[in-house]
């Protein structure tokens, strides 16, 4: 009889050792959203990757490893980007089932790096571990690096649920936001580790946890004792910006409301010149928006002149044409003429393009307008010692672009952005947290100026100065310092610290494979020489 219990009680245990898994990836998915706005519970993002970790490594397959870390990175992308579903319902006029279903099918799709993640993991963890569980920060980065460079859809990397605690954002200035997300997947790892060798070799578990530990402590140690202070501002060399937020309609056929949102904006940055009357250098900013200038129209900047004859520079987004479609510009106009022109290299997926378009076999509608692509990246400058570098709206998730402008000289960083898109979700929000980073990673100070929020400023140490928030049609005037001529060490080295990973991650498949062949090798001279 006591035999006869056995596989009763054994079923539940087997049930549950294979459910428990499952389980883990979508409790890890629901807890990492909930680190991110609108929450922003960034604890939860230890407790997050570490549960994941645990998932991955209690597969007893491969395949069922890298199902677990698809369904993880599904449900994630899908539970903080639901937002995205405003612009398709409201403004692309798709039904709301297919505008959830299509967010669907694109957060499967830029999981597919965090299935590689997960694979990688199993397969580096599953025999000799500990060489392994060393490289799993490294197996993340190059999830991240892959999402962001390869499929070009860097939202909401791991760090930006950390952006908004400096003393582990500022280790950015060292590796970007990729060492950030890995310090955070060392420590989780590290928990993980220490958990599995605990009931067996309590010296080994120890060592792994002060492991992890270290590599989430030591780079965040050298942003609070100042080894990443920011390079020093010319506090000389101060300009005040004249931040306009506008909150013009998105697409309206009331012609008159996009007037009055003219008439608003210029109304407000006239309030703002007036405030920064004192100010010996003085710049409007307008905002990316639906009344954007046509850049192409004969005598366009005669709109802009009270303000230009007042001796101040303008910034402002426009519309150009160029081939068949038009490229969305940042123009900057000087008080004697002179104008400077950057186009958008990094363009927005549904927004500006229809990602793989050519290839579908029905044409789907952009949200805006079928934008090309800058040929360059360019800075625009203002005086000797000001220089800008323009990034426009989803541009501020690419950190290599804002490297670049300061390789080219950029001492401020300005997003123009139009947020107004995603309505009054979490997406304007998560935007901000991006720009937090660019501000870390190259020291410079960033404006981002928005239609309808948030706009904000954000000092080259990734402190959010002061907000315009968001549905608040306002002017700020901001005191912004150009960075000086030092560079940090991210702008110096770029992605190393990603690239790195990557040589690990391929150094261990190496290795693993190397000990395969020499396990069959060795398994075949046995079985020739009748061992």
């Amino acid at each position: 009889m006591a035999s006869a219990a056995k596989p009763k009680t054994g079923r539940p245990a087997a049930w549950w050792a294979g459910v428990s898994p499952w389980l883990s990836a979508v409790g890890s998915a629901g807890l990492l959203t909930l680190a991110f706005p609108p929450f922003g519970f960034w604890p939860l993002a230890f407790v997050a990757l570490a549960l994941l970790l645990w998932a991955v490594t209690s597969a007893e397959r491969l395949v069922t490893a890298g199902l677990l870390g698809w369904l993880f990175g599904a449900l994630f992308y899908y539970g903080s980007s639901w937002w995205a579903t405003h612009s398709l319902i409201v403004y692309g006029g798709m039904s709301t089932p297919v505008a959830y279903v299509l967010i669907g099918v694109a957060a499967v799709l830029v999981a597919i790096p965090t299935a590689l993640f997960a694979l990688g993991v199993h397969l580096t963890t599953l025999r000799e571990p500990s060489p392994g569980w060393w490289c799993i920060p490294a197996w993340w980065c190059v999830c991240e690096w892959l999402r962001g460079e390869v499929l070009a859809f860097g939202w909401n990397p791991l760090a930006n649920a950390v952006a908004l605690e400096p003393w582990l954002a500022r280790a950015a200035r060292l590796g970007g936001h990729y060492l950030v997300g890995a310090m955070v997947t060392a420590f989780a790892a590290g928990v993980v580790y220490a958990l599995r060798q605990w009931p067996h070799r309590p010296v080994r578990a120890l060592r792994g946890l002060a492991a992890g530990t270290l590599a989430l402590l030591l780079p965040s140690l050298a942003a609070l004792t100042g080894a990443l202070r920011p390079p020093e501002s010319d506090r000389e060399a101060a300009v005040a910006v004249i931040a306009v937020q506008p909150c013009a309609p998105m697409l309206t056929k009331v012609m008159s409301a996009y007037d009055r949102a003219e008439a608003r904006q210029m109304q407000l940055a006239l309030e703002g010149l007036r405030a920064a009357s004192d100010s010996a250098r003085r710049m409007v900013i307008f905002p990316e928006s639906q009344i954007a200038l046509d850049a192409d129209r004969p005598g366009t900047e005669q709109s802009l002149r009270p303000l230009l004859s007042q001796g101040v520079w303008v910034l402002t987004n426009a519309t150009r044409r160029v081939g068949d479609g038009f490229a969305n510009t940042a123009l900057l106009y000087a008080p004697d003429g002179r104008t400077a022109e950057y186009q958008k290299v990094h363009l927005m997926p549904f927004g500006e393009y229809v990602p793989l378009g050519r290839y579908l076999p029905v044409e789907l509608p952009t949200l805006a307008v079928e934008a090309r692509p800058g040929a360059r990246v360019v800075t625009l400058p203002v005086t000797d010692d000001l220089r800008l570098g323009v990034g426009i709206c989803f541009e501020s998730a690419f950190p290599s672009l804002h490297r670049a402008f300061r390789q080219q000289g950029a001492t401020v960083l300005v997003n123009l952005a139009n947020d107004g898109w995603f309505g009054r979700t979490p997406g304007s929000e998560q935007h901000l947290r991006h720009l937090i980073y660019r501000a870390i990673e190259t020291g410079c100070p960033v404006v981002r100026v928005t239609n309808d929020g948030i706009s904000a400023l954000i000092d080259a140490g990734g402190q959010v100065r002061d907000v315009i928030p968001q549905g608040q049609p306002d002017v700020r005037v901001w005191p912004v310092f150009p960075a000086a001529s030092g560079m940090t060490p991210y702008v110096v080295v770029g992605d190393l610290f990603a690239w790195s990973c990557l040589a690990a991650v391929v150094g261990m498949l190496l290795w693993r494979l190397w000990t395969r062949i020499r396990f069959y090798t060795e398994a075949i001279t046995d079985l020739v020489a009748g061992e």
